[in-house]
């Protein structure tokens, strides 16, 4: 199984299932093999369903449908389908059917009943082959988990589902905090323009404060038609690593890790980079990034996921050091991999201790969370018991920043399900509560680190940091309706006018929108260019004006160049006197700014201001110029973005 399948849902869509109305068993059954052999697994279930009604006897279509729940964690319809092939005249026909019953009844934490189907498997097969090595470590993992292995439990308080507003019966996975900032991914978003039937889901990163609402993280951070997931930071909080995807058939989805670093404004940057081809290599998947720090080479890691050659199973752990920037050759972290899926690395850098999901080491379950401790060399792996791990999957392990608390997301009893009827898909994100930061494996205290420290906020020390400087208007703003190519008011005055209308410009952007989370989308993105641009703006004009005075009063001379630009919206020639007019208003800002303290050096031709209108020539491709089209030709972000002046350049 393609292990994208699971880390991001198991890619289920609930609806849209293509039907052969009048078919025959046949025919559905085949249809519902070939989905299965393209790893669309919920369209085979449907099939399979609407199969067995034509056809209620046929012991090969109850193992089909007991092999498709299996895949996608229908556990107890699995177990239910499974049964009855084993107890079947039919059942030396599936001498694997007694395996898997064994292996779903694990999942449901039957353990006892678990051992007895894995016995019955040996005692039946005379072959050493993979199943029977798999099955005699599958006993000893429930064995071992009839112990009742707890974890840290002096440590660990309790675990808790996050409620509705990060949970959705989709998949939420992968979070991390920063401060007061939870970042997490979803799978739940709509592909535009989807040819595929079922229509297939998006992942997009959320961020969450204080664990209110999740909101999509703006500034058009998550890319339209592509899957965005698994963000992490590195030491100092200035890169943000994550994942983007794309499908390669129907189901199975092929990952790249990239990154983008902040900019001087404490943003991050619009254009992705993309990670080398050493990292991302070509025809396989590189996801799920976690960056370390390791106390002993004193050097920053990239943890990850891949699929790539070298490994020791389906998916493996890797590693590569970062000098200066540069990434070095990846390597296999061979003592902790298994022939199975070993994913979700996540590098505790105080404890210095990696955690990771893993189902190829026995366990309570399906995935289990383990750990191991960073030193001179790797300790032994540990499996960090209950209540952290069930008999289901418990992935994406992670420890906040005040290291009282983890999360993790998995698909045990009390998560949301996209079918209730059969309890299939999907993970949630739970809240691990600590007393204290979990006891390192071998319970010494980690050696002295060196971590670069969190930034401060950005700081400006001269004119040329705040460029290019963009000023933002209201629609037709200054003085509508004019051909006048000057105006009476300063860009001051037409800030505090425009910016007390953002809830004006969400409640006309979003009105036509039916959907909660598109217009939790937009009204998201509105909020951001209001605080992020407009505002931000008029913050750095003032600070730009205190910088650019104390050149002024050091004796320099300075050229201010500025362009100016409109949306699309009225005829060429207008939008030039519009451009004109706005670059007239930030004139009048310098002119009028502390009573004129400006005016002396505009005179002497100490300071000048050159223009260099544009209008609508410059305006973005796809703006929409339609009178009628209020929506998207004024109140839409895009179009509000082409309002503007800019300082452009400082000489």
């Amino acid at each position: 199984m393609n292990f994208e399948n699971i880390a991001l849902s198991f890619l289920l869509s609930i609806v849209g299932v293509v039907t052969l109305s009048a078919q025959s068993a046949r025919a559905f059954e085949k249809a519902g093999d070939k989905a299965f052999a393209e790893k669309d697994y919920y369209t085979a279930f449907v099939h399979f369903q609407d199969a067995m009604e034509r056809s209620p006897k046929d012991v090969g279509l109850w193992y089909k449908y007991a092999e498709v729940t299996r895949q996608f964690n229908a556990y107890e319809e699995a177990e239910k389908y499974y049964s009855k092939v084993v107890t079947s005249v039919e059942s030396s026909a599936f001498p694997l059917a007694i395996f898997w019953l064994g292996q779903v009844k694990k999942n449901l934490g039957k353990y006892q009943e678990a051992i007895e189907n894995f016995e019955t498997f040996l005692k039946n097969t005379t072959d050493p082959d993979y199943y029977s090595q798999w099955a005699n470590e599958e006993l000893n993992s429930c064995r071992w988990a009839m112990a009742d292995p707890e974890g840290p439990s002096d440590k660990i308080v309790r675990v808790e589902r996050l409620d509705k507003k990060i949970n959705t019966p989709f998949s939420e996975f992968g979070a991390v905090q920063m401060g007061p900032t939870l970042y997490y991914s979803s799978f739940r978003f709509e592909f535009p323009e989807d040819d595929n039937i079922p229509e297939r889901k998006l992942s997009k990163v959320l961020t969450s404060e204080n664990l209110s609402k999740g909101r999509v993280l703006g500034r058009d951070f998550n890319q339209a038609e592509k899957l965005t997931a698994h963000a992490t930071f590195d030491a100092a909080g200035s890169r943000i690593y994550f994942t983007i995807c794309e499908y390669v058939n129907a189901s199975e989805i092929r990952c790249e890790i990239v990154y983008r670093d902040q900019d001087k404004r404490g943003r991050w940057e619009k254009t992705p980079v993309k990670l080398p081809e050493i990292i991302n290599m070509k025809g396989f998947t590189s996801t799920q990034p976690s960056i370390g720090f390791d106390s002993v080479t004193q050097k920053e890691v990239l943890y990850f996921v891949s699929d790539r050659p070298g490994g020791k199973g389906k998916l493996d752990l890797w590693y590569c050091e970062l000098e200066e920037n540069k990434f070095l050759e990846p390597k296999n972290l061979e003592a902790f991999n298994t022939p199975e899926n070993d994913i979700s690395p996540f590098f505790h850098v105080p404890s210095q201790t990696l955690y990771f999901s893993s189902d190829g080491r026995g366990g309570l379950g399906g995935y289990d969370v383990f750990s191991a401790k960073n030193g001179e060399t790797w300790s032994d792996v540990s499996n960090v018991g209950k209540p952290v791990n069930t008999s289901y999957n418990d992935i994406y392990y992670s420890l906040d920043d005040s290291a009282k608390g983890g999360f993790v997301s998995s698909n045990r009893p009390g998560s949301f399900y996209l079918d209730p009827n059969n309890k299939t898909c999907c993970n949630d994100i739970y809240r691990i509560f600590y007393k204290d930061l979990p006891e390192t494996p071998e319970g010494t205290p980690p050696p002295p680190i060196t971590i670069v420290p969190t930034p401060t906020p950005p700081t400006f020390e001269k004119l040329e940091d705040f460029l290019p400087l963009a000023l933002y208007f209201d629609n037709d703003e200054p003085d509508k309706r004019t051909n006048r190519t000057t105006t009476k008011k300063t860009y001051e005055e037409t800030f505090e006018k425009y910016y007390p209308r953002k809830g004006d410009f969400i409640q006309q952007y979003t009105k036509p929108i039916n959907n909660e989370e598109e217009v939790d989308e937009a009204t998201l993105r509105i909020t951001d260019f209001f605080e992020e641009e407009v505002k931000t703006g008029f913050d750095h004009l003032r600070l730009f004006s205190e910088i650019l005075l104390k050149r002024l009063e050091k004796g320099e001379r300075v050229e201010i160049i500025i362009k100016g630009y409109t949306s699309p919206r009225a005829k060429s020639d207008y939008n030039d006197y519009l451009a004109q007019r706005r670059i007239s208003s930030l004139r009048n800002q310098f002119e009028d700014w502390q009573d004129g303290i400006f005016q002396p050096y505009l005179k002497s031709g100490k300071l000048v201001i050159s223009e260099a209108p544009f209008g609508e020539t410059q305006a973005a491709s796809g703006i929409s110029d339609d009178l009628f089209d209020e929506r998207n030709s004024i109140y839409s972000v895009g179009a509000s973005l082409e309002r503007r002046v800019e300082i452009i350049e400082v000489k």
